[in-house]
């Protein structure tokens, strides 16, 4: 019997380069697409900490606005300071300063539940100041809210419903009825934020107009 022969099982060399650009291709789709991924996820986690420190800032100012009373204090030489000011000889870079209430005292200390706080623009940083006393006491070390700030600008609504962009009221006992901040960081829009300042429960005076009619 002639025993039939059978070619040699095997891959041409086209055949194996073919192979490998296939696996390539594949290979680098694949890397594409983790990188994508990757990608992805690092812009995800950059904003969700982005809106973590902008909720953060937006809460402490709230909460302190929130709580600002007429309290004027005084200062280390003992000179008057408003109950509402945009800015103090003590911290020039100051954007505005008050008393606020509802200071929680946990562990008992001899103080106030009132509290004097400034926040203020400093080397890039936006900064909650605070004191252990209101009246003639040095401030305590700021508490950083948010770096990298290009700018900030601060208007105040008037018992009149004006917005000012300056706040020197001739009484000392005078609280704006809000505060508006623009706040703008390096590489980022602008943030426009709006907040009320204290219960809100201060008789709105007439206007020039409806006390020339009463």
């Amino acid at each position: 019997m002639n025993s039939a022969r059978h070619p040699e099982a095997g891959f041409t060399l086209v055949e194996l380069l073919v192979a490998l650009a296939i696996f390539a291709l594949i290979s680098v789709a694949g890397v594409i697409l983790l990188r994508s991924g990757s990608d992805t996820q690092i812009a995800v986690k950059g904003r969700l900490e982005e809106l973590s420190r902008s909720n953060r800032l937006y809460n402490s100012i709230e909460a302190d606005l929130a709580q600002a009373i007429a309290r004027p204090v005084r200062d280390t030489s003992g000179l008057p300071v408003p109950a509402f000011t945009q800015t103090a000889a003590s911290t020039p870079e100051a954007l505005f300063g008050f008393v606020r209430a509802g200071w929680s005292n946990f562990d008992e200390s001899p103080r106030a539940g009132l509290q004097r706080v400034t926040y203020v623009l400093q080397n890039g940083m936006l900064k909650r100041v605070s004191w252990p006393m209101l009246d003639g006491a040095a401030p305590m070390d700021a508490a950083t809210l948010v770096e990298n700030v290009k700018s900030a600008e601060i208007r105040f609504r008037d018992d009149r419903g004006e917005w000012r962009s300056d706040w020197s009221a001739n009484d000392p006992d005078a609280l704006p009825r809000a505060v508006e901040l623009r706040l703008t960081l390096v590489a980022k829009p602008e943030q426009r934020m709006l907040f009320l300042v204290g219960s809100q429960t201060r008789p709105i005076p007439k206007s020039v107009d409806e006390e020339a009619a009463g």
